[in-house]
């Protein structure tokens, strides 16, 4: 495969580098795939619940699924779809990152792994909701006295865990803003808004265990300021091929200085 085409080099010493083409392509894909997670996220995660959930009436949240089940399913495809771009996200944003620092770009991607892992949690009490209009035999097993609260309250536990663990996406956002602010060849200002944004989402978190009573939904627009800037910057930016050409050629020059200090040959 030819260096303009692969997505890696080798430099002069047994560390793989980024190909700085291939990473600028890598960057305007993750624009892309953010404008698609926040569009599906915003459908699935937060209007469509919005237009079941009818707060403390169990009877007319079970009408409005039973009576909505083709947007209840749209809205859970639209996670599946959200749920795809946040993973091929953790790992672009990985190899993006690396360059800048190894350990907090694994970091980060750990966090973002585990973050979607447990939104998937919290989704499998969202489709919960519709099993009783679903199964009949589910449904005449609850009772009817008991299918509209199961319906509520299953769309009630799939909010709390979004609040609940919405600080570990935080940590994630925090680490790739301090990484693109560091890193020379991203935005610094998409790294202040990420850093911002991540900020948002730990103290939603806090709020909601430790002070629900100022926990709110405008913590959560940091995070979608940093994901419009986001979705419009790197598709038509990308990032920096020079400055992230130089930085690799530090780390290799570093690197050689290091073996050459504990006395290893040059990779």
């Amino acid at each position: 495969m030819s260096r303009r085409t692969s997505a890696y080099t080798r430099g002069g010493s047994q560390e793989r580098t980024v190909n700085a083409n291939a990473a600028r392509h890598y960057a305007r894909v993750a624009g892309a795939l953010v404008a698609i997670s926040l569009l599906a996220g915003g459908f699935g995660e937060s209007f469509v619940p919005g237009k079941l959930l009818v707060a403390g009436d169990f009877q007319a949240t079970s009408l409005r699924v039973a009576a909505s089940l083709s947007l209840f399913r749209a809205g859970f495809v639209a996670y599946l779809i959200e749920a795809v771009c946040d993973l091929s996200l953790t790992a672009i944003f990985y190899l993006l990152l690396r360059p800048v620092s190894r350990p907090l770009s694994l970091i980060a991607a750990v966090f973002g792994v585990f973050c979607t892992s447990t939104f998937a949690v919290g989704e499998i009490f969202y489709y919960l909701a519709a099993l009783p209009q679903i199964d009949a035999h589910f449904a005449a097993a609850l009772g009817p006295d008991a299918v509209s609260r199961f319906s509520y309250l299953c769309l009630k536990i799939y909010g709390t865990i979004f609040s609940i663990f919405a600080g570990f996406y935080g940590v994630e956002t925090m680490l790739r803003g301090y990484l693109f602010f560091r890193s020379g060849y991203f935005s610094r200002v998409l790294g202040g808004l990420l850093l911002l944004g991540g900020a948002g989402f730990i103290t939603k978190n806090l709020c909601a265990v430790f002070a629900p009573q100022y926990d709110s939904m405008f913590l959560v627009l940091p995070m979608l300021v940093a994901m419009l800037g986001m979705a419009v910057w790197l598709p038509f930016k990308g990032l920096d091929r020079d400055r992230l050409t130089w930085l690799q050629a530090q780390n290799r020059g570093d690197q050689q200085k290091d073996q050459r200090l504990i006395g290893m040959p040059p990779g």
